[in-house]
This record gives structure tokens, sequence and C-alpha cells, in this order.
């Protein structure tokens, strides 16, 4: 779950900094409907998605930014839960850098939240991965500040269990995700995007073990409860279909014997 809610500064979160995500920018289109942009800096690993797959990276931007975006009408409200996470990955290969960019648009929004959507593009334009976001409006009380030493942030570039100091177990089918505040969100649960993407990344390690060659093309979560951030959360993967061209898993996030977080991911064979 992911939790959208009035800054008390300006500056970027902690999981803003590790995943490189500009501030959301307010902004209309050309026919003067409004939307919001966002970046991601992908100068340090641009030139490594020929051959890592950071799919599950894109998740983080999304979270972010359709979040900001239906918390932006959220009214006399404090704050928005993200229930449901849905993205397509288009490109998962061969980004050009230096950053990417998202542009989100409101799609609908009542008294108890709405649903945004979004586009990914590189710095070629190229369409990357789109999006769609269902968040609930909450009235919450004030985040409490987080005094804690925080670990090193990791070096650029590196892969994408390591930006969330993720490890595999269980010979691949399963991610393990240790108490991390460079992941947090502004109340202090684990960040709905970096769950996604230790959904994404569980899926894959399962599929692994198969022998399929997959790349990401969409990930689907459901989230249910907050996750706390001083505990290990586990993302364990099924893997129910292992074909040729097409797989499909199912991967369901625990913490403290809980199941907070479920999502259904879809490969497609990876091109050449």
């Amino acid at each position: 779950m992911s939790i959208a809610h009035e800054p008390a500064v300006t500056g970027r979160t902690n999981t803003q900094r590790l995943f490189g995500l500009g501030a959301p920018t307010r902004d209309v289109d050309d026919r003067g409907e409004p939307l919001n942009r966002m970046s991601m800096d992908i100068s340090a690993l641009a030139a490594k998605t020929a051959g890592i797959s950071y799919g599950g990276v894109l998740a983080v931007l999304l979270d972010d930014l359709l979040g900001f975006t239906v918390w932006d009408r959220r009214g006399t409200r404090d704050g928005l839960v993200t229930a449901e996470l849905s993205m397509d990955v288009v490109t998962p290969r061969r980004w050009q850098g230096p950053a990417l960019w998202a542009e989100s648009r409101l799609l609908a929004v009542t008294a108890d939240g709405g649903t945004s959507t979004a586009r990914v593009h590189d710095a070629a334009g190229t369409l990357i991965a789109t999006g769609t976001l269902w968040g609930n409006f909450v009235d919450l009380p004030e985040p409490v500040a987080n005094t804690a030493a925080l670990p090193a942030f990791p070096d650029p570039g590196v892969a994408p269990l390591d930006w969330i100091g993720g490890r595999i177990e269980d010979a691949g089918a399963r991610v393990v995700v240790p108490a991390n505040p460079l992941i947090a969100n502004k109340l202090g649960f684990v960040h709905g995007g970096v769950q996604a993407c230790a959904l994404d990344l569980a899926a894959s390690a399962a599929l692994g073990r198969r022998g399929p060659d997959m790349d990401t093309a969409s990930v689907r979560v459901n989230y249910f409860r907050p996750v706390p951030l001083d505990r290990d959360t586990t993302f364990t993967a099924d893997v129910i279909r292992a074909g040729r061209a097409v797989a499909m898993s199912r991967v369901t996030g625990t913490s403290g014997g809980r199941v907070c977080v479920e999502a259904t991911v879809t490969g497609r064979r990876r091109l050449p």
C-alpha cells in the first residue's frame, strides 16, 4: 500500500532519492487539460538495460506519480492509499537516457477516491510503459518523523534487487526484503511501488528456475494492508504457466504472517 500525504518539506523522500525520482510537477497539455509529470534518472543504468531487466523499478515511478495525481484532488481529506496498481511494460530493454519521463492524468474522482493513468517515455521518445492506479482517500494522523540513522545508498546502476536491499531465497522461489528505511513512504511503511518492484523480482526469479528467458510484460497488484518497515517482508511466487512465449506467476507478499499484497505477473519471451 502506498500512501500520499501532504509533505512537511519540499525535499524528496529517501525512496525518491534511491530511485532517482524528480518532484512531481503540474502542467497542461495542448488541449488545456491538466496533467502531472515526473522524471526518473537512468543515466547510470541506461546502458545496462540491454542485459539487465529493470522493469520492476518502473512501478516506483508510476506509483509515485499516479498516487500524486489522485491525491492532488483529495479536497479536505488527509491522504490517499493505493488499492490497485497496474503496469504494462511495452519496451523492457534498451532504454535511452539520461531520464525517463512520465505523464499522468486523472481519469475520475469521487468523494471516496479516484483513478489515474500514466505513460512513460525514454529520452528518445519511445513508449516504455503505461500504468493505472486506483486509490482511496483516507483521514490520517500526521506522520511521525523518523530520526533513525540511514544505511548507505547503493551505488548507481546496480541491479534492482540491490536497490531495495533484497535477497533471493529457496533457489529463486521467493524474495526477502529486510527492514530498510530507504524504501519507506511518508507514513513509515514500505512504499507501494517498491512492493510492486519486489513482486516483479520474485516472479522473474521463479520463472528463471523454469528456464524460459522472459521479460515482464505486465504487473497487476492488489494492496490489502500497510507493510511495516521493522521486519522482513517475503514475496513468494507461484508459477502458474511457463510456456515458450508467455508465462504467468502469482506472487504473495507477507509480513508478520499476514498477507499484505498480491500480484499477477505476466512475462513474454525476450526478444533479441
